[in-house]
């Protein structure tokens, strides 16, 4: 009987020390992968996963040289091309970065939109940010010398403008200004031929060619997102992609002061009434969200726009489908 006493006692001992350290045993959740299948951390960690990339090249800048890079875009550096800060003639190996910013894709995830003065929407022939550099220091353009890049046209329109948005490559810092004649040779001409737009460069940096979007009337609307709870800037992404034209416009935006996303509601002040499809991107709970909305707004308008869970690869189809 006492045998049987104690080991009664030495399981109930072993079923209170399992209970206990069950108890203390918790499951991390926090770096599962989402219903499907992808993980994201945040809204910034998808857009960080799509950010277009340059593309880097060696020359021997004595020799200059043609580039053509993945997208079908072709530099011709001459010789002697490039000098220090200090004006002195660079020789030996230097390093050609180029990124080309040229899909409604490619506009969203870069953050380089093709926008005047933070106010204006452009329509984008194509935008690239072009670099050369030695040992990390960056080169200029030697006085009298161009830097002859082709890109294939984006769009065409006949008052298509080149401009430059300075030497920093953040998108940040990007603020599209016409080339300023007094103190540049710079062109550009456009070959119906090829369809390419022919650039003379004498700087580098950031560079675009523009046409100003006409008869735009800018005005406020209101997108009420449904199927989620719980968007705002911090989660929440969303944009107007320009039917027939390389345009993209941020809305909801808190950076330029034209709207916000708050409580499931984007308040937007910099709309017009021109055929567009606004597209909206959510992540929540590590799970991706889009919304997609065909849409020519009007004034002071309200529209809903519903959230659904998808994919990057579904994603990608969607926004390169647009027209």
């Amino acid at each position: 009987m006492k045998k049987i006493i104690s080991l009664l006692g030495i399981i109930i001992l072993v079923v209170i020390s399992c209970t206990k350290d069950a108890d203390q045993i918790t499951k991390d959740t926090s770096s599962q992968p989402s219903s499907s299948g992808e993980f994201f951390a945040s809204i910034n960690d998808y857009f960080n996963i799509k950010i277009p990339q340059a593309e880097f090249f060696q020359i021997v800048a004595e020799n200059g040289g043609t580039i053509v890079t993945q997208k079908g875009s072709e530099i011709i550096i001459p010789a002697n091309a490039f000098t220090t800060q200090n004006g002195q003639i660079v020789s030996g190996n230097i390093t050609i970065k180029m990124k080309e910013i040229f899909s409604n894709s490619d506009i969203i995830f870069s953050g380089v939109f093709p926008v005047f003065d933070a106010a204006y929407v452009l329509n984008s022939g194509g935008e690239f940010f072009l670099e050369a550099s030695q040992n990390g220091n960056i080169l200029n353009v030697q006085n009298g010398q161009f830097i002859n890049v082709e890109i294939p046209a984006q769009a065409v329109d006949p008052a298509m403008q080149l401009l430059f948005a300075g030497g920093i490559e953040d998108p940040d810092s990007v603020n599209w200004q016409p080339v300023d004649t007094a103190t540049s040779n710079a062109g550009f001409a456009y070959n119906s031929v090829d369809s390419v737009y022919s650039c003379s460069l004498d700087s580098l940096g950031w560079i675009n060619i523009d046409g100003f979007i006409q008869n735009i009337t800018y005005f406020n609307c209101t997108f009420q997102l449904t199927g989620i709870t719980g968007l705002n800037n911090s989660n929440t992404k969303a944009y107007a992609v320009f039917k027939g034209e390389n345009a993209v416009w941020p809305i909801g935006f808190l950076n330029w002061g034209f709207g916000s996303i708050i409580n499931n509601t984007i308040y937007e002040t910099h709309l017009g009434s021109v055929d567009m499809n606004i597209v909206v991107f959510s992540v929540v709970d590590s799970q991706l969200y889009y919304g997609l909305l065909d849409i020519t707004p009007t004034p002071n308008q309200t529209y809903q726009i519903n959230m659904s869970v998808t994919t990057q690869a579904n994603l990608d189809l969607i926004i390169n489908g647009l027209p």
